[in-house]
C-alpha cells in the first residue's frame, strides 16, 4: 500500500501551535500600545495647558492684556506649583495658575461656585482680619492667638463687594471677590523682574483678572 500524502499530526500540531502563538502575540502588542495610548492620553489631559475649566488661555490674555495660559491646578505641572500657592483664602476651592512665558505675570486663580457665595465671602473676610485660632481662659481674663490680618482696602466697582490682599508671610497677594453666587480669588506671585517684581500694586493687577472671571458666572 503506498503511504498517505500530507503532513503528520505533528506538524499540524505545530502550526496551530505557531498560530495561536502569533495570535497571543499581536494580541498582547495591540493591548501594550492601548495601554500606552490611554496612558498618554491621561497625562495630556492632565498636563494640557487649556485644561482649566475657569477660564480660557484667549480670556486670560485679553483680560491681562499679555499672552498668557492658563494651567489646571490638577495638572502635573500645576500640582508641583501648588506648594507654593496661596492658600489663605478659598484654599479648597477649584483652582489654575496662569503665567506669561517671560515671567512677567504669575497669578493663582480660585473660583468658588454656591448659593452660600455670600457666607463663604463673609467667611474669608474674616479670615484677612485676623482669625483667632486659640483662646485660653486665665486669672483675670483669657489670652486669644490670631494669625495676622492681611485684609488691604475694599474694591469699589468690582463685583457685589470685594477687597485686596497684602502680601504677607506667603509673598503673594491679590483680590477676593463675589459677584452672586460666585466668589473668586485673584493672587499675584512675584515676576522675574529683580527691580519690581510684582509689578507695581498687585490688586490693581489681579483686578482685570478677577472681573473676567466673575463675568464668566
Amino acid at each position: 500500500m503506498a503511504p498517505k500524502s500530507g503532513m503528520s499530526g505533528c506538524a499540524k500540531a505545530a502550526i496551530i501551535g505557531g498560530v495561536i502563538l502569533l495570535v497571543l502575540v499581536v494580541a498582547a502588542g495591540a493591548f501594550f500600545f492601548w495601554g500606552v495610548s490611554r496612558f498618554v492620553d491621561s497625562v495630556e489631559d492632565v498636563a494640557s495647558p487649556d485644561s482649566c475649566e475657569l477660564i480660557s488661555d484667549e480670556d486670560a490674555s485679553h483680560a491681562v492684556e499679555a499672552e498668557v495660559t492658563v494651567e489646571s491646578g490638577r495638572s502635573i505641572f500645576g500640582s508641583v506649583l501648588g506648594i507654593i500657592r496661596d492658600t489663605r483664602l478659598l484654599a479648597s476651592a477649584p483652582n489654575c495658575f496662569v503665567s506669561s512665558e517671560d515671567g512677567s505675570y504669575a497669578a493663582w486663580i480660585s473660583v468658588y461656585d454656591g448659593s452660600d457665595a455670600a457666607e463663604v465671602f463673609a467667611g474669608a473676610a474674616d479670615i484677612a482680619d485676623g482669625e483667632v485660632v486659640s483662646s485660653t481662659s486665665i486669672a483675670g481674663g483669657s489670652i486669644q492667638v490670631e494669625t495676622s490680618p492681611f485684609r488691604g482696602p475694599d474694591v469699589p466697582g468690582l463685583g457685589d463687594e470685594a477687597f485686596c490682599t497684602e502680601l504677607g508671610v506667603v509673598i503673594s497677594g491679590g483680590v477676593l471677590a463675589r459677584e452672586g453666587n460666585r466668589v473668586v480669588y485673584v493672587s499675584m506671585m512675584p515676576s522675574g523682574d529683580s527691580q519690581d517684581p510684582f509689578g507695581g500694586d498687585t490688586c490693581a493687577r489681579a483686578v482685570p483678572l478677577a472681573r473676567a472671571l466673575l463675568a464668566r458666572s
